[in-house]
């Protein structure tokens, strides 16, 4: 097997969220809460070597509960400065009025901002934490400080209508006014039209029995995924991280993607035979846009 050509590198940095959205099955998260040390997060970069693609400094968490994650930001600048940064986030943290000025200044390129609720009970109803006013102040930091860095860019991401009546909320009544409010802070807005299984967390979509994994075949075959822990895994959907191809704390990168756990994954998918990942038989094998 020869080592994918990644043009995205996803490393978790942490697993943590306050959050308890409906749409995501953070309730079935058994692996352990850990946050990435920055140490660890040096060695990876060592590991990955070079790089000019993509890098998201999340993954299933919250990456602004990360007290590190300025330091990673800048470290991730120095070691590929050709290198995109980019986080998702809720902004649901309280956090010091310059953190953003500091996260900015460190180098981040890109921020995708995942809001659904535009008032306080909607917002509560999906996210099941009432921390809308605290995301409007995180808000207007952020916008303040993208003033001063005019390269960088956040899009803020609500959901459509489709998937508004799918989950239990309605369209607000304050839909218009919430992101007229947002687009005067500078910030582009753009909308989810779709809600993921998560594998084996949600069932929301029928699986694709037709389609090989994109893993395999697909756009996420070029994606990296890290966890908090080091572990080499197939995609983001695997919340609970219970296919690992891989630890980098003790195998190179050449070695994990020759190896056993990687040919069996591969071989598996190509076939059809899928019976020892039930982490894959709900998924709906759909690639990114």
């Amino acid at each position: 097997m020869s080592l994918p050509l990644f043009q995205e590198v996803h490393i978790e940095n942490t697993n943590s969220c306050g959050y308890k959205c409906v749409m995501c099955p953070r309730e079935s998260q058994t692996r352990r809460i850990g946050f990435m040390p920055l140490e660890d997060f040096s060695f990876l970069l060592e590991r990955i070597g070079p790089f000019q693609g993509v890098f998201h400094l999340h993954g299933f968490g919250e990456p602004l509960l990360d007290r590190q994650l300025i330091q990673k930001v800048q470290e991730l600048k120095e070691k590929s400065p050709s290198s995109l940064g980019m986080i998702f986030s809720t902004l649901g943290v309280r956090i010091a009025e310059d953190y953003f000025e500091k996260l900015l200044a460190a180098g981040l390129d890109l921020m995708v901002i995942s809001l659904y609720g535009f008032a306080s009970g909607e917002y509560k109803k999906i996210h099941g934490y009432d921390g809308f006013e605290l995301v409007k102040r995180n808000l207007q930091l952020l916008s303040k400080a993208m003033k001063q860095h005019p390269k960088f860019k956040a899009n803020l991401k609500i959901p459509s209508s489709a998937i508004s009546s799918i989950l239990p909320i309605a369209e607000a009544s304050e839909k218009v006014d919430f992101c007229r409010w947002v687009e005067k802070l500078g910030f582009a807005i753009g909308e989810w039209d779709y809600v993921h299984n998560y594998s084996d967390g949600r069932n929301y979509n029928l699986p694709d029995i037709t389609k090989i994994c994109p893993v395999i075949s697909g756009k996420r075959k070029n994606i990296l995924n890290i966890t908090w822990d080091l572990n080499v895994i197939p995609c983001c959907y695997d919340y609970n991280a219970t296919i690992s191809f891989g630890n980098l704390r003790k195998q190179s990168l050449e070695e994990i993607f020759a190896s056993p756990e990687y040919l069996a994954f591969v071989i598996a998918h190509q076939t059809g035979s899928i019976s020892a990942y039930p982490v894959c038989q709900n998924c709906e094998k759909r690639d990114y846009e």
